[in-house]
């Protein structure tokens, strides 16, 4: 009698332990938690958004086209600088903080806001604003809304990129002289003026980041009367090095730094057919992140860790971002998309 008690408890036991295996793999697989958010900037539509791990936020009101330019995460925070269009069509420099907007510029003249930079509680933007009466546009930043201009109207310049090192502020961009049929690339320390090249190439883009200490500075020049680009870039406003491929065509549009790891993205000429590939160099080496039919731009690169992201557009219309040389599409291309900024932080 024993025995057959005991038999009976086994097979109750192995019995109940195979129900209970049977129940935990019918429990639905839950997806791993990703220890990163993928915040971008830019527009939709000709409207100014942002997207966190894909979700859109609308920026731009209803007057016209707006467009974000830049952003900074800072804690809880989301910084971001761009435009928008006013009811009378005078563009606005505009700031949006967690998407509540400030007006830089009064809305009587154009005013574009390009980059952006959060030094505590001190907000820096680089931007630019015609001059009163005049048909010239003055390079400025706006330190917590108070505009600092860089030129006046005897010339027609561009702020594209700010950043702080310790309590040095510097400011990237373009200048030329209404005399001047090019304009050259250019830099501000403290407001003071030093020029990245001459008159033989034409500004195109710049950039600018920091790492610890350390300035970068990133520039692309027209060399050419067909319009071909090359790009630099400095470190501590040191020898500039310059970007190659093997194509006649290298334009940088933003830099980024990891360690002792360089990254500038961009775009050039496809080996592979006659549209334009979006690119990224890493210490000077090219990879590749498009090379069909159809042209791919790269506007913004990050990192995290040993993962590269690589933000832009593609002809079809599409806001996207390569990670690792995947492509994340974030709009469906019905309608005319982009992204100016991408960034990548840490959960």
């Amino acid at each position: 009698m024993g025995q057959k008690l005991h038999f009976a408890s086994l097979c109750l036991i192995v019995l109940s332990t195979f129900l209970s295996c049977k129940k935990r793999s019918e429990d639905p697989i839950l997806p791993t938690p990703q220890p990163y958010d993928v915040y971008a900037a830019g527009r939709e539509g000709y409207v100014a958004k942002y997207w966190k791990n894909g979700t859109a936020v609308t920026l731009g009101g209803n007057t016209g086209s707006s467009d974000a330019n830049a952003m900074v995460v800072s804690g809880a925070d989301i910084h971001i600088a761009g435009y928008e269009i006013n009811a009378a069509g005078k563009y606005v420099a505009k700031y949006w903080k967690n998407g509540s907007s400030m007006s830089l510029t009064d809305g009587t003249r154009d005013a574009f806001a390009n980059d952006i930079f959060v030094s505590g509680n001190d907000v820096y933007i680089a931007g630019q604003e015609l001059s009163p009466g005049a048909s010239t546009y003055q390079a400025k930043y706006w330190k917590n809304g108070t505009p600092v201009a860089l030129t006046d109207n005897t010339q027609q310049a561009v702020a594209r990129g700010i950043a702080l090192v310790g309590n040095d502020v510097y400011v990237i961009g373009e200048r030329r002289n209404l005399d001047w049929l090019t304009t050259v690339t250019c830099y501000w320390k403290n407001g003071q003026l030093f020029d990245l090249s001459d008159r033989s190439r034409a500004a195109v883009d710049q950039a600018i980041a920091v790492s610890g200490n350390d300035l970068y500075l990133a520039w692309s020049e027209s060399y050419n009367n067909s319009g071909q680009s090359q790009t630099r870039y400095s470190k501590n406003l040191g020898s500039p090095v310059l970007i190659s491929d093997g194509t006649p065509d290298v334009r940088g549009t933003s830099i980024a730094v990891n360690g002792n790891d360089v990254y500038i993205a961009g775009s050039g000429v496809s080996n592979a057919s006659n549209a334009i590939s979006a690119k990224y160099w890493k210490n000077g080496s090219p990879v590749i992140l498009s090379n069909g039919q159809e042209s791919a731009f790269a506007l913004s690169v990050a990192t995290s860790g040993t993962d590269v992201y690589v933000a832009g557009y593609s002809d079809a219309g599409a806001a996207q971002y390569w990670k690792n040389g995947t492509l994340v599409s974030l709009t469906n291309g019905s309608q005319a998309a982009l992204i100016r900024k991408i960034v990548v932080l840490k959960k």
